[in-house]
C-alpha cells in the first residue's frame, strides 16, 4: 500500500513540474522508481524463502535457485531502466535495453536448463 502512495505521488508530482522543468521531471521520475525498487528489496528475501520451501516439498533440494532468481533480479532492473528511458523519449535505448535483457537472462538461465534437459534425457 506504501509502495501504490508513493508512486501516485510521485507520478502527480512528476506531471506538475513535467511543465515548468522536464529535466528535473525526469529525474523526480527516476529517482520514485528506485525509491519503488529499494523498497521491493525488502520483499525479496520472502521470496527466496519461498522458493526454498517449494524445492524442499518438491524433494527437488538440489536445484541451484540463484539462476531464477538473477533472472528475475535481470528482468526488474531491465523493465525500469527501459521505461525510463521511453520517458526520457529514447525508444531506441529502450529496445536494445530490453533486447539485452533477454540475452542476459537467457545466459544465466541456459546452464539450468541444459542441466534439466540433460536430466530428462538421463531418465528416458
Amino acid at each position: 500500500m506504501k509502495c501504490a502512495a508513493l508512486a501516485v505521488f510521485g507520478a502527480i508530482s512528476v506531471l506538475l513540474v513535467r511543465r515548468s522543468s522536464p529535466e528535473f521531471a525526469f529525474v523526480l521520475s527516476a529517482l520514485t522508481a528506485v525509491v519503488l525498487l529499494l523498497s521491493g528489496v525488502a520483499l525479496l528475501d520472502e521470496v527466496v524463502r519461498s522458493f526454498k520451501k517449494l524445492t524442499t516439498l518438491l524433494g527437488a533440494g538440489n536445484i541451484e535457485l540463484s539462476p531464477i532468481l538473477k533472472c528475475l533480479g535481470i528482468a526488474a532492473v531491465c523493465r525500469l531502466s527501459a521505461d525510463l528511458c521511453r520517458d526520457a523519449s529514447q525508444s531506441a535505448v529502450a529496445s536494445a535495453v530490453e533486447t539485452m535483457g533477454s540475452v542476459c537472462a537467457a545466459a544465466v538461465a541456459a546452464p539450468m536448463i541444459l542441466g534439466l534437459l540433460t536430466t530428462i534425457g538421463g531418465l528416458l
